[in-house]
């Protein structure tokens, strides 16, 4: 899932650990799911949406304060943070 995806799912502070959750959680499954694979073609496209997720989960870890700030201000636009 793109970061933008998770931005747009955040209307409220306790929205981001859920995001956060949730992006762990699927980076943890993509992870799992490469390991089982037997095929090196279905092996590498797999590790290419790990790679995504994990790029993904980083970024909200990051911005998650910044988050906070501009949903407690009030002016939280998920399109300003897509960077």
């Amino acid at each position: 899932m793109k970061l933008i995806d998770r931005l747009v799912k955040i209307k409220t502070v306790d929205d981001i650990d859920e995001q956060i959750r949730l992006a762990k959680q699927y980076a943890r499954r993509l992870r799992a799911e490469a390991q089982a694979k037997l095929l090196i073609g279905e092996t590498l496209i797999v590790q290419g949406k790990l790679k995504e997720a994990e790029s993904t989960l980083r970024k909200l870890r990051m911005r998650c304060f910044d988050i906070e700030d501009a949903i407690v201000a009030g002016n939280y636009q998920p399109q300003a943070l897509n960077s």
